[in-house]
């Protein structure tokens, strides 16, 4: 069993680590990490010009990188690949300059003293280039993939079959006994559980199934440091029934970057199919259910039995009759009961096994996509494998989630991109309040010079037009000077 990770990290991990995370409080005020969008431009940018990470700590290597990034005429292809999937793309690279690159690159002492701590506390850390990196992860968000991973406790379970569970924090005994219920068939059916972690349905799921003698996998929003000395995780963690993973800094406080929000995603690409047990009319679990079925990431089922706790159950069973706009959903909830059976439902077949452990996992990837390789992907060969089909498989998570946002979208990722694009300039003039900036005609044009240059001047003002003819885009008067409608506010 092997649930204690490396003891020593690969430079180019070392290297991901300065460009993406924090080490202590002073580094909050002293440097800007790179996001997941971020970093995956410069991964892609990097692999297009024959970088790795680790080629930030060379000295040599450094000061070349610094002439070949701030040359305009090195970052058409990766512009061009990713300006539809990442908004704000003109500003994320404009944003990452030289100074700010040395601040990341200068804390070679803060990271040896985090990684010690989070270290003697069990955590491990994982990069993208890992070949333990999840391959469901990996290809679910492709390029926007998060450059770390921590975790605790028996990375093997990541090899194996799970459904995962989420629901309210807040929930009854009658949800409660669903979820024991649910539970209890998967396990015996050689299935673990993925949740959240956090109280409810969530720890009730993770809790039945290792007492069950099977296992969990627990996906945090904030605290893994904290969660790794915790009463509750700690016998499973020695047995190696236990992992505990995160995206995010093992020293996050909870609901820092939406974080809470953000890890519902990885629960949904980590598992088989997804239990809904109960769930209100907003919040993490009635968003990720949207999510998902927007997106099709996997099966969703919600659950229906006695219980106070399901008007959010039953807004996505009746196909979200209360939401202000439509939800274009790729697939349609099916409903469960706990007197039906979970693993029948998800076609289970075999032994009936209460250890999951029995049960290897075989990564449904498209007919297209590369299978990963047993031994350690490069940076390169990484950014390289997200880009490709990029163009052919246009329809990514982030885009069909966002092409149903709005009625102006007409369901097009194109729409969504351009809008959010547009809002973000305006964001940049006025960071208080996009709605009280004005932009005129060639502001716009000027900010969006690189999709200018792609598709082209006449193109460009036709969807600016087309805004405005959805009254998303104001123009107060005969000028063409504009005002943006903020449908995040």
């Amino acid at each position: 069993m092997n649930h204690i990770m490396q003891n020593e990290l690969s430079e180019n991990t070392k290297a991901m680590l300065m460009l993406t995370h924090y080490f202590n409080r002073s580094d909050r005020s002293a440097c800007k990490p790179l996001t997941d969008n971020g970093f995956g431009y410069l991964a892609h940018w990097m692999a297009a010009n024959q970088f790795q990470p680790q080629d930030l700590l060379d000295n040599d290597r450094l000061e070349s990188f610094f002439v070949e990034f701030g040359d305009e005429a090195t970052h058409f292809a990766s512009k061009n690949a990713l300006s539809g999937s990442m908004r704000g793309l003109d500003k994320t690279v404009l944003e990452m300059t030289k100074e700010r690159f040395q601040s990341l690159l200068s804390r070679g002492m803060a990271l040896s003293q985090a990684l010690e701590k989070w270290q003697s506390a069990g955590i491990w850390i994982i990069s993208r280039a890992d070949k333990t990196y999840p391959v469901q992860i990996k290809y679910g968000l492709r390029e926007k993939a998060p450059a770390i991973l921590f975790g605790t406790g028996n990375i093997d379970l990541l090899n194996f079959k799970g459904v995962g569970f989420v629901g309210s924090r807040n929930c009854g005994a009658t949800d409660e006994s669903a979820t024991i219920t649910y539970v209890d068939d998967i396990n015996q059916h050689g299935l673990q559980v993925v949740s959240g972690a956090a109280k409810g349905v969530d720890s009730i799921a993770m809790h039945r199934s290792m007492s069950n003698g099977s296992n969990s996998i627990g996906i945090l929003g904030d605290s893994l440091f904290k969660a790794c000395g915790d009463s509750q995780w700690r016998s499973y963690l020695k047995s190696g029934q236990l992992l505990l993973l995160s995206p995010f800094d093992p020293e996050a406080s909870f609901g820092r970057g939406q974080n809470a929000m953000q890890r519902n995603k990885y629960i949904y690409f980590l598992s088989e199919a997804v239990v809904a047990v109960c769930s209100g009319l907003e919040g993490g679990t009635f968003n990720g259910v949207k999510e998902n079925l927007i997106a099709n990431w996997c099966p969703q089922y919600i659950s229906r039995h006695d219980s106070p706790n399901l008007a959010g159950n039953e807004e996505i069973l009746n196909g979200f009759p209360s939401s202000k706009t439509k939800v274009k959903v790729l697939t349609q909830a099916n409903s469960i009961t706990p007197m039906d059976s979970l693993s029948s439902a998800l076609g289970v077949v075999g032994e009936t096994e209460s250890n999951s452990t029995d049960t290897a996992i075989n990564i449904k990837l498209d007919d297209d996509s590369p299978t990963p390789n047993t031994t350690s992907l490069s940076e390169e060969e990484l950014a390289l494998s997200a880009s490709e089909g990029l163009q052919e498989s246009s329809h990514n998570d982030d885009a069909n989630s966002m092409a149903n946002i709005h009625p102006a979208f007409c369901g097009s990722e194109t729409l969504a991109f351009f809008y959010f694009d547009l809002l973000d300039l305006f964001r940049a003039k006025q960071t208080n309040d996009a709605s009280h900036a004005s932009l005129s005609e060639a502001d716009i044009l000027k900010g969006l010079h690189v999709l200018v240059d792609i598709i082209g001047k006449a193109a460009v003002t036709k969807l600016v037009s087309h805004f405005q003819s959805h009254e998303l885009l104001i123009r107060p008067g005969r000028a063409k000077i504009y005002q943006i409608v903020d449908i995040e506010k």
